[in-house]
This record gives C-alpha cells, structure tokens and sequence, in this order.
C-alpha cells in the first residue's frame, strides 16, 4: 500500500476535520484549522523528501503569496516561523539599512496584540500608544495625526480581526510627513480596502499563520516589501546573519582570510526561517483562502442578524467598500447594570461557547509594559473600553447553521435570566 492510500485510510478511520466540537471543548469554537487530505499529502511528500527546514517549498509559498497580493514588480516576501518574527525582522531590517535608528518613534495602536509593541522595546525604538475608533477598533487618523512628533519616523498599523484601518487617510500622513508604514495583517489574510488587499498598500507587511488564522501552516508568517533592495538584508537576518548569495564560495574577509561564505555573517541575525512542510500546507491552504474568507463574511452577516436581537450587544460597521478577512467575530457590550463583559463571557463559555478578549487589551497598561521607554498619546479612552467591554467569537468555515441558532439560543437564555 503506497503512502497516500496509507494516509486515507488513517484518515477516514481516525481524523475528523470538518467536525471542531469533536476535538474541542467547545461546541462553538474561536478558530479552529480546517485543512484535509490535501495540506496532508503536501506536508507528508515534503517529509519524504527529508525537506524538514527551510527549502523550495518555502520559496514556492513565498512566490505564491506575493503573486495572491498582486505586488509590485521588484517587490520582496521572506517567510518565516510566525507573525511576531516577521514583525521583528522588518524593524530589525530597517534599523541594518539606517532607514531607521535607536530612539525613533514608532506610532501604534494601543489595542493590538503584545508583540506588535514588544518587539519595538526590545530594538531600542520607542512605541507611540493613540487611541482607536470605536467604530472600528483600529488605528484613528485623528489621533495618529496629532500625536506626531520630530521624532516619530513610522507608523505600525494593525487591522485588527481582519477589519482593514483606514488606509487612505493613514498612507495621506505617511506621505506628507515621509514615514514608513508597515501593516500588521496577522488577522486579516485576504481583506480587502477599496479593492486593495490589506499587505499591498503600505510600505511593509507582516501577516501569521499561526493554527486559528484563517489559513495556517501550524505556526508561521510572511513579510512583505515593495522596496526589493531590502531581500537580501531581510533574508540575512532571517537566517543567522548569514552572507545571501555572495558572488563564489570562498571569498577574502580582511578579518576572516580566505573563507567559506557560507558561514561569513555579515550582520547580527536569528533563526527564524519557515520549514518546508509547513510552506507546503500553506500552498495548499493559499489556494483556498478566497473561498474560506467568503464563507466567514456569509457567517459574520448571520451572527450580526442575531445580536441585533439584544438592544445592549453590537457589532463594527463594515463600510461598502471594505471586504473583511474576518480572524474573529467583535461583539461590543453596551455598560449596564445587569451584565458585565466578564459576566457574559463565562455563561457563555459555560454554555460551550468559547469567548476572547481584544487580546493585548490597552498594551501599555500591561504589567510588563508599565516601565518601559514609550510614549501616550491622548485618553486611550476607546482603547480601554474595548478592554473592559469587547470581545469576539468564532466566525471560521467550520461552524455550522446548527451552531448559529445554539448561539442565538445561549444569548437568549443568558439575557432572559438577568
């Protein structure tokens, strides 16, 4: 028996893809990797092949992807092993090219995830916190605007649950104060701003496939650029710092004599590269994102449909012109005296249906943030509603009709018994 029908067998035997609840201990999950024989194949040819690190497949992947986005000619994608390590490499690479030094000012959101900050202490540059909309929980022009200073010199972005920011009015102040915009895409594979994908429109971009995205290679990510003079030094300090395509195989370092340059490092750098059998499902799982980003915008209509029903529950305003890659589902409870956020969370978690947090919730309010060199720009007021009063649920392919009315159900019993 060869290896595929060795796999099909396992798989009709032992492996339920399609069924989340079965693998879960929620009915209703946040996110859940839908994947099939194919992605196993893919990944099971690539471990036959013994392309366990990074290889062809990677290439393969990051071709593919920069062709999904429709790039410019000269344009760069580098994968690597998750969204936080693309979001290092693209800072750590504009501080090797001088683009940017140690105490510049990087402007971001304040409700975002941890490591779209983090990485920034941990180079030396220095954060700038700005409140966000309310209306869509992303980066407000207004305040970004204002919070501007003679040192701020980029602007870190984040589409945050695969709603696209304000991209016109941001890329305005970009351009007529000559900063770098660089895109956090983690959640939002496959959103579209005015007919432009998410990824596409800034300067750089970073984007994860870690295992509840909307595709996924297990864990992983991917940086763009439109600036194709900057492959070599990201690729470099992808891996090891690492001399990129010297012109012979031994060439004469003053410092080094004549020496192998396949171990001359040229500057400082980190193993983060991308393995071959995770480019491999990511082929697959690529080819089917325009479908699966479809099917969550049909179920984020039906859950909007049903916390309607509740006078103290809404959701983000999607503008006509915005197609989500929903990661996740927002829902915003209203303050009142009946139920906080919290309180609701855990009967519906109770209820089987799991719930998150806007995760990294006020970031410099963290405990591990508190003491560290940035700067606050404004209130943060909306930033910390959303902290104390938003949260999201699952929106993916696999959730079922018979999951949305389980969902419309809990609600209705929750609110019933307040």
């Amino acid at each position: 028996m060869n290896h595929k029908n060795m796999f099909k067998k396992l798989i009709a035997e032992e492996l339920d893809f399609r069924d989340p609840q079965s693998k879960s201990p929620f009915r209703h999950t946040v996110g859940w990797p839908l994947y099939d024989e194919n992605e196993i194949y893919a990944a099971l040819d690539s471990l036959l092949d013994l392309s366990l690190s990074q290889g062809k497949r990677v290439t393969a992947f990051e071709n593919a992807y920069k062709d999904y986005l429709k790039l410019p000619e000269g344009s760069g994608a580098v994968a690597v092993n998750s969204g936080s390590s693309a979001n290092l490499l693209i800072f750590a690479t504009l501080l090797e090219v001088g683009h940017l030094k140690i105490g510049d000012e990087v402007i971001v959101p304040a409700a975002t995830f941890a490591t779209v900050s983090s990485v920034l202490y941990q180079l030396g540059l220095v954060p700038v916190y700005i409140d966000s909309e309310m209306d869509t929980w992303n980066m407000d022009p207004n305040e970004l605007k204002n919070a501007l200073s003679s040192k701020t010199k980029a602007i870190m972005l984040v589409h945050n649950l695969g709603i696209p920011a304000k991209m016109d009015e941001i890329m305005e102040i970009a351009e007529n104060n000559n900063l770098i915009v660089v895109e956090d895409c983690c959640e939002a594979h496959g959103a579209y701003y005015k007919g432009k994908q998410v990824g596409s429109i800034g300067h750089m971009a970073a984007l994860s496939f870690f295992v509840a995205h909307n595709i996924t290679t297990g864990e992983g990510g991917m940086i763009f650029f439109k600036d194709g003079m900057l492959d070599s030094k990201v690729r470099s300090i992808r891996e090891f710092g690492r001399a990129i395509n010297p012109q012979k195989r031994y060439e004469t370092y003053p410092e080094l004599g004549e020496y192998d340059t396949k171990y001359a490092f040229e500057t400082l750098g980190y193993n983060v590269r991308m393995t071959d059998f995770a480019a491999a499902m990511g082929l697959v799982q690529l080819e089917k994102l325009e479908e699966l980003n479809a099917v969550r915008r049909v179920n984020a209509k039906k859950l909007t449909n049903i916390i309607e029903q509740f006078d103290v529950l809404s959701t983000l305003k999607i503008e006509d012109d915005i197609k989500p890659g929903y990661y996740g589902f927002p829902i915003l409870l209203e303050p009142n005296d009946k139920i906080s956020r919290n309180q609701l969370c855990l009967a519906l978690e109770k209820l089987d249906i799991e719930t998150r947090p806007n995760m990294g919730g006020c970031l410099p309010d963290q405990p591990g943030f508190l003491n560290k060199n940035h700067r606050i720009y404004g209130s943060l007021k909306n930033a910390r509603s959303i902290r104390d009063n938003a949260f999201f649920i699952g929106v993916h392919s696999g959730l079922t009709n018979e999951d949305f009315s389980y969902f419309e159900n809990a609600l209705k019993q929750i609110f019933e018994s307040l």
